[in-house]
C-alpha cells in the first residue's frame, strides 16, 4: 500500500518509475531523474529549479504536474484459463473474433463485465465506496503462458514538493550513469492529494493530502555490509527467456541501432544546449531521457559479452534439444521450435532495427511530427460541420500548442531531422524517403538540408504565430497541404510498412512454446516471469563488489568522493559552493556514519531494471533505507 507506480495519464499502468509514501500526509519519494521532467517543465530563466533546486515552504507553494498519476495496486486475479481458451479458439478457427485483445477489453473498467469478474472483485469495490473508480489491466506472463488482471487505484493530483539542484540530483550525469561508484543525490519529493472524501480526483485547490493506508518509516541507522535489503517496485521489462539467436541478433542489430540514435541526436542536442541557456532548459529532460537509452544499450552489450550470455544460451538449448529427443510426444510438440525461431529472428531484427530507428529516433526526437499528428483533431472537427465542436478543438489545441512551444526550438528540431535522416542512409543503408515522386527527391534532388529548410520555415506546426493564426481560421485544405503534414504522412507510411513486418504471430506462438518447454523441462524450479510493469519484489543484501581481478568496490560512497570528482570545467561534475562549504565544516549531525563521514550511495545485490527507478530499498524491519 505504500508503493506507487508513476505513469502518464494516457498510459496509466505503464509505469515509468516507482515511488513510495513516507508520511501520513501523502509525501512521496522517488528518484530525481524520475521527477526531472516535472522539475524542468516548471523551470524558467528567472525561476531555474534545475540549477537552483526547488523547495516548497508550505503546501500552497507545491506545484501541480498535469498528466502524472500515482497508482496503488489493490488486487490481482488469475485469468489465464479464460485467455488461453480464447487463444486456442482463435488458432483453431472456431471463433474468428476471439483474440487476446478481445479478452483484455472484456476486463477494461469501461466494460460492464469488468465489475462482474468475480464476487470477490465486486466486494472489494463495495468495501471502499460505490463511487470509487478502480482501473484494471491484463498482463501476459511467461511469454503468454499465464495472464493476470491487476486492479489499481490511481491518484491524479501529484504535486512537486522539493528537489535538490541538478548538480546534486544528476551529479556525474551520463559519465557515472549505470556504473559504480556513484555519488548522486538522486531523489525528489512529491505529494499525493485526494478529494475531501479521500478518493482520487483531478487537481483542485480544495483537495487535501492523501491519508495512506500505510507509509514506510525511515531508518537513520544506515547500512552495514551483509544487511538484508529488499526492493518493491514496477520494473518495466526484461527478456530473460529469449533464445540464443534472438539475443545475438538483438545485440548486433537492435542495440547498435539505439547507440546510433544516441550518437547522432545527443550531439545535436549538446551543440545547441551549449550555445543557448534557454535551449538548455527546454531540452534538458529530453537529452537525459535519450542518453539513458543510449548508455543502457552500450552497457547492456558489454554485459552480454562479459557474462558470455549468448554462449550460455547455446549450451542451454543443446540440453533442451537432448530433452526433446528423449520423448516422442516432446518431439511432436517442441521438435522444431528452436530451429524455427532461429530462422525467423534475423529478418525480424533487420525490420525491427529500422522500426526502432523511426520510433525511438525520428518520430520521437523530431517533435514536430507527433505534434502535427495531435493537431489532426481539427480536421476531424471541421468535417463534422458543427461549430461548437470546432470551437472546442480550437481552444484545446491552442492550450496544447502553448505547452508544446514552451519547450520547443525549430532550429534544434530541424537539425535533428537532417542528422537522423542522413544517419539512416549512411549507417544503416535505410533510405526512409526513397520514392522518386516524393518532394524531397522530385524538387530538391535528395538534398535533405534544403528540403528541411523549406519544411521548417513554411509549416504552421513549427511556429507559434503561424499556428495561432491558422487555428483562428482553420481550413482543411491548408492543413493537408502543409509541408510538415506531407512529410509526416510519408514518414508514417514508411513506419507502418516496417511495423507490419515485425508483427509475426508465428514468432509469438513459438516463443510461448519455447518458454513452456523451459518450464516443463524444469518442473521443480521456482521460476520468475519477465518484468512487465507490474509490482515485483526482489531481495538480497548490502554487499561490496569485485568487478575484476585486483579490484574491489566498497559497498557505500561518501561526500569525500564528490569533492574528489569535482571539476568546475565539466558540468557533470560541478559542485555547488554551498555544498563544498557544508562538507568542509563536517557538520553532518545525526546523518554521519560511524566514521564521521556523510554517506551518499550504497550497493545491494537486488535484481532491478528500468521502472524500478525510485523504488524503496527496505530493510528487514520494513523501514526505508534508500531509493
Amino acid at each position: 500500500d505504500a508503493v506507487l507506480g508513476l505513469a502518464n495519464s494516457e498510459n496509466p499502468y505503464s509505469f515509468f518509475c516507482t515511488s513510495e509514501l513516507v508520511s501520513s500526509q501523502g509525501l512521496l519519494l522517488t528518484n530525481y531523474h524520475c521527477g526531472f521532467e516535472m522539475i524542468q517543465q516548471h523551470s524558467t530563466l528567472t525561476a531555474n529549479y534545475m540549477d537552483n533546486g526547488f523547495w516548497a515552504k508550505n503546501q500552497s507553494e507545491e506545484v501541480t504536474n498535469e498528466g502524472i498519476g500515482a497508482s496503488r495496486m489493490v488486487a490481482m486475479y488469475d485469468v489465464t484459463e479464460r485467455v488461453l481458451e480464447a487463444k486456442a479458439a482463435m488458432r483453431l478457427g472456431l471463433q474468428d473474433t476471439a483474440t487476446v485483445d478481445t479478452v483484455e477489453a472484456e476486463y477494461d473498467e469501461d466494460n460492464e463485465e469488468f465489475t462482474s469478474l468475480s464476487s470477490v472483485f465486486e466486494s472489494i469495490r463495495k468495501s471502499v465506496t460505490d463511487t470509487c473508480s478502480y482501473g484494471a489491466s491484463v498482463k501476459s506472463f511467461f511469454e503468454g503462458n499465464q495472464y493476470f488482471l491487476f486492479v489499481y487505484e490511481t491518484y491524479k493530483d501529484v504535486r512537486l514538493v522539493g528537489a535538490p539542484p541538478r548538480s546534486i540530483g544528476k551529479f556525474g550525469d551520463e559519465t557515472d550513469n549505470w556504473v559504480w561508484p556513484r555519488h548522486t543525490g538522486d531523489f525528489c519529493v512529491l505529494r499525493v492529494y485526494t478529494d475531501e472524501s479521500g478518493l482520487p480526483a483531478e487537481y483542485s485547490q480544495k483537495n487535501k493530502p492523501l491519508s495512506p493506508k500505510h507509509f514506510l518509516p525511515i531508518s537513520l541507522k544506515g547500512v552495514q555490509e551483509g544487511d538484508y535489503a529488499m526492493i518493491l517496485g514496477f520494473p518495466g521489462s526484461t527478456d530473460r527467456y529469449r533464445s540464443a539467436d534472438d539475443i545475438r541478433y538483438f545485440q548486433e542489430i537492435d542495440n547498435a541501432t539505439l547507440k546510433l540514435i544516441g550518437d547522432v541526436s545527443l550531439n545535436v542536442y549538446k551543440k545547441y544546449m551549449n550555445q543557448d541557456s534557454l535551449i538548455r532548459i527546454k531540452y534538458a529532460s529530453k537529452y537525459d531521457n535519450l542518453s539513458n537509452y543510449w548508455k543502457y544499450s552500450i552497457g547492456q552489450n558489454k554485459g552480454i559479452n562479459d557474462l558470455k550470455v549468448v554462449e550460455k544460451k547455446y549450451e542451454q538449448e543443446k540440453a533442451m534439444k537432448e530433452w526433446i529427443q528423449a520423448d516422442s510426444s516432446r518431439i511432436a510438440k517442441y521438435g522444431n521450435v528452436i530451429d524455427s525461431l532461429s530462422g525467423l529472428f534475423y529478418d525480424l531484427c533487420i525490420s525491427n532495427s529500422r522500426l526502432t530507428f523511426m520510433n525511438v529516433g525520428l518520430l520521437n526526437v523530431v517533435e514536430a511530427f507527433m505534434f502535427t499528428y495531435d493537431c489532426m483533431s481539427i480536421v476531424d472537427a471541421l468535417e463534422t460541420g458543427d461549430p461548437v465542436i470546432v470551437k472546442e478543438v480550437q481552444v484545446s489545441l491552442k492550450d496544447k500548442a502553448k505547452k508544446f512551444f514552451n519547450d520547443y526550438d525549430a532550429m534544434v528540431d530541424k537539425n535533428q531531422f537532417i542528422s537522423l535522416t542522413l544517419a539512416a542512409a549512411y549507417n544503416m543503408d535505410f533510405n526512409i524517403y526513397s520514392s522518386k515522386n516524393f518532394i524531397l527527391n522530385k524538387k530538391y534532388k535528395g538534398d535533405v538540408a534544403k528540403y528541411a529548410d523549406y519544411v521548417f520555415s513554411k509549416s504552421i506546426f513549427t511556429d507559434p504565430a503561424r499556428l495561432d493564426a491558422f487555428l483562428d481560421k482553420p481550413d482543411r485544405k491548408k492543413f493537408v497541404s502543409d509541408p510538415m503534414f506531407e512529410l509526416l504522412r510519408y514518414t508514417l507510411y514508411t513506419y507502418f510498412s516496417y511495423k507490419d513486418a515485425v508483427v509475426n504471430p508465428r514468432i509469438d506462438m513459438l516463443n510461448t512454446l519455447y518458454v513452456d518447454m523451459i518450464m516443463k523441462m524444469n518442473p521443480d524450479s521456482v521460476m520468475y516471469p519477465d518484468a512487465n510493469s507490474t509490482l515485483r519484489l526482489t531481495y538480497g543484501s548490502v554487499e561490496s563488489y569485485v568487478p575484476k581481478d585486483g579490484m574491489t568496490y566498497h559497498y557505500y560512497t561518501t561526500m569525500k568522493g564528490i569533492l574528489e570528482k569535482k571539476d568546475d570545467k565539466n558540468p557533470e561534475f560541478f559542485v555547488p559552493e554551498k555544498l563544498e562549504e557544508l562538507y568542509n565544516a563536517k557538520d553532518f549531525g545525526q546523518y554521519a556514519d560511524k566514521n564521521g563521514d556523510m554517506p551518499v550511495c550504497f550497493l545491494t545485490t537486488n535484481d532491478i531494471t528500468g521502472g524500478n527507478s525510485g523504488s524503496p530499498v527496505i530493510n528487514a524491519n520494513g523501514e526505508l533505507i534508500g531509493i
